[in-house]
Order: C-alpha cells, then structure tokens, then sequence
C-alpha cells in the first residue's frame, strides 16, 4: 500500500503544480474579461510565446535565473509562490483525504477518496483564485465563485457522500439540498452582515464577492461549515485590521495624509483561509468540538422560540 501512496503522492504533486501554473493564469485575466485558455503563455513585454521548456512550474523561473529567456524582463516571484503554494495544499489535502483514512488498507487504489479529493482539491484552486484577486484588486469575479456553487452543488449530488460531515449524504436529492442548504446560508448570512453594516456605516460594509464567495465556500461544505467559516475568517483578518488601524493613526499623528487603500480590507482571503483550514483539519474538528456546539446552539434556539420540549 505504501508503494501505491509514494505514486498517488507524486502525481498529486504533479497535478498541484500543473493546476498551479494554471491559476496563475485565472488569476492576472479573469479580472480583465481574458480568455484563460488562449492565447499561450507569452512574455507581457516581447509578447513572445513561452517555451514549453521555459514553463515547468516552480522550476523553469530558476534555471532562467528569474528574468525572460529573450528580453530579459523579470519574471515574479510569485508565479511560483502560487504553484508551490498549491501544490502544498493539494499534498495536504491528499494525506488528509487519502492518505490517512487508508492506513490500514492494503493492495487497493481508494477510488472514493480519491474522488473526494478531487472535489476538496477543486474548491482550494478555486479559493486561491479569488485570494489573489481580492488582494490586488479588491474584487472577487462572479466567474470564479458562480462556477464554483455550480460544481459544489452538482459534485455533492452526483456523489452524495463526498461532503464531510455533519453534510455527508446518502441519497442524491440529499446531496443536492445540503448544497442548496449551504449556499444559502453562506451567502444569506453573509449579505445580511453586508446590509446591516453598510446601514450602520453609511457605507458598502462589505462587498458583493464576499458573499459569492462564502455562498461557494457552503455549497462545498455544507451550512455548518461556512457559518464557521464566516467567523474563523473575521478572526484571522482582524490581525490586519488592527494593523491598518495603527498604520492610520500613525498617519494621523504624523500629518500624513491617509489613501483610499487604507480604509480598506480585502475580507475574501481570510475567508479563503479559514475555509482551507476547516476543510483540512473537519474531521477532528468536527467530532471533537463542532459537533457538541452546533448540539448545544440547537437547544438555544429552540429553547428562545418555547420549543424547548
């Protein structure tokens, strides 16, 4: 068996830097309405088509010491970054959906869990996708998060079992509502926090594609799971926003007069990260703690509406 998950591991590897490279490319067009499939990669200053030599994932912008083969223009850093970071989740995602559930198994390839895999490694290329995106333009495209819903709902009616749980279905009209189900309250729960803030602040709260986005985030992991995605990910982004507070009092007490990009914070990748950690590290979280507390939330909530019996 280990022989058959040394293999699966290098071809995830492969895989992860392949779909890597690729969402390099999604993520500089999709926001200028570019196809992503032609043209070829080329060069953005000689226009010339990159080499099939000159475009191996993390190892090409090495060999070519970081700058284009003809002009000579520096390639970034963080095409690589990307494909290495991919890859990365993509290895984790393996171990955690493959690797680990089968450890007392032997001689057979987990078709199943691989599946899964490959539903969970969907989601991570697309929330790497809006990261991006969201982070230099503060934007998240329909194209990405719309199409993301579409196969969330679809992948957990076709295999009803691939969600985790506590939406882990049998049948497929349940696999379809529990992707309904998530969407709705992902991106209900999101758009109302958008509202009531926007009303509270007299100005747009949070934006549009934050609430596409947690609205794909449930489609994949169910209702439960994007509701604590939502605040894991307002967690983790008010690091950032305690910095930006400090950056614009020192700006205030220095005289310096405060941009635009300061009063801003780009909600999407906190929420891509949160759901990252969820879905990687769901089963004990689950088990261990979600359960109990989504247990004892029910009891309140009924509890408040005198249906405690």
């Amino acid at each position: 068996m280990w022989a058959v998950t040394l293999t699966l591991g290098f071809i995830v590897i492969a895989i992860g830097a392949t779909v890597g490279s690729f969402i390099n490319v999604c993520i500089y067009r999709i926001p200028w309405q570019k196809s992503v499939i032609w043209p070829a990669s080329h060069c953005p200053k000689c226009l010339e088509p990159i080499e099939p030599r000159d475009n191996i994932p993390m190892l090409s912008r090495m060999f070519l010491g970081g700058a284009c083969r003809r002009c000579g223009l520096p390639i970034s850093f963080r095409y690589s970054l990307v494909e290495l970071l991919t890859t990365c989740l993509f290895v984790l995602a393996y171990c955690v959906d493959v690797v680990i559930p089968n450890l007392d198994r032997y001689g057979s390839v987990p078709i199943d869990d691989l599946i899964r895999l490959t539903y969970d490694a969907t989601l991570i290329a697309f929330l790497i996708v809006a990261t991006f995106i969201d982070f230099d333009l503060t934007v998240i495209p329909d194209q990405v998060t719309i199409t993301g819903m579409f196969i969330g709902i679809v992948g957990g009616a076709w295999l009803p079992t691939i969600r985790p749980a506590p939406s882990h279905a049998i049948t497929h009209a349940d696999g379809f509502w529990f992707g309904v189900i998530g969407l709705v309250v992902g991106g209900g729960m999101t758009l109302t926090v958008r509202t009531l803030g926007s009303l509270f602040f007299r100005k747009e709260a949070l934006g549009f594609g934050d609430v596409t986005l947690m609205a794909m985030i449930g489609s994949f992991l169910g209702w439960q799971f994007s509701i604590l995605t939502f605040f894991l990910g307002a967690f983790l982004g008010l690091f950032h926003a305690i910095g930006k507070i400090f950056i614009l009092i020192g700006k205030w007490w220095s005289g310096i007069q405060s941009k635009g990009s300061d009063h801003e914070l780009a909600f999407g990748p906190y929420l891509s990260m949160a759901a990252i950690i969820l879905l990687l590290c769901r089963k004990p979280l689950w088990n261990g703690w979600g359960d109990e507390l989504f247990r004892n939330l029910s009891v309140v909530f009924w509890y408040l509406l005198g249906m405690d019996s």
